[in-house]
């Protein structure tokens, strides 16, 4: 049983306040960083060229995992709304397992972050003034970085939720703090680094993304079917 597209569906309408401020920013934003970098080099204190364009096209890769991280809040609030009337006690009776519960809706916030990611990476390559390898390269790393850090804040925050006695949903700010976190070293490095950010960063993308995972798989034993009860 698979309640991915259900999830999906109930998210966008009882968060559709958080998918327009998603897709608006995304939108925005992907443009506003696609079109800097024609900005190109400037000339440091020592008098070496610094590659602005770099710097600017890949600060995409965070803003875009920020949109995501915002479209996808209406699924945390709908998994606290689906505990507190009996939805998951539902589920677990017709045979899922928490992983099951957890995995739907964590693949209902990956689905709901692309709608604001895809567009912004779209509109950036549709704007970019900067050569079209490192554009490529940006919107890869944006949409790998944007993907898992959605994954790892959904599957904390649904976590966090089944184990509050009485969950209310106002803990959806926490999530987007957890989320800033994990995004704003990506800010500092690409700051740093430039465009060789590229490895470092897919790097921690990738780590981040393992650790949702490994999260997701030992949820049997983390959590017992008591705390997706009412």
């Amino acid at each position: 049983m698979d309640i991915t597209r259900q999830v999906f569906s109930r998210s966008i309408r009882m968060g559709i306040l958080y998918v327009i401020i998603g897709v608006g920013i995304g939108t925005v934003l992907g443009g506003i960083f696609g079109s800097l970098p024609h900005l190109a080099k400037t000339i440091s204190n020592s008098g070496q060229p610094v590659d602005v364009g770099a710097i600017l096209g890949f600060l995409i890769v965070p803003m875009a995992a920020l949109s995501g991280l915002i479209i996808s809040t209406p699924v945390y609030l709908l998994f606290v709304n689906d505990k507190n009337t009996g939805v998951l006690e539902y589920l677990l009776a017709v045979g899922m397992s928490q992983r099951d519960v957890f995995k739907g809706y964590l693949k209902a916030a990956m689905l709901l972050s692309l709608v604001a990611i895809v567009p912004a990476l779209t509109v950036n390559l549709a704007v970019s003034y900067y050569d079209l390898p490192t554009a490529l390269e940006a919107c890869l790393l944006a949409l790998v970085t944007g993907c898992a850090d959605v994954a790892l804040v959904t599957v904390l925050m649904t976590c966090f939720s089944s184990m509050q006695r009485k969950p209310t949903g106002m803990n959806s700010p926490l999530g987007m703090t957890v989320g800033v976190f994990v995004v704003f070293p990506e800010f500092l490095t690409i700051a740093a680094l430039g465009g060789i950010v590229l490895w470092i960063d897919g790097a921690i993308a990738l780590g981040i993304l393992g650790a949702a995972m490994l999260l997701l798989l030992s949820l049997d034993r983390l959590i017992s079917r008591e705390k997706l009860l009412p």
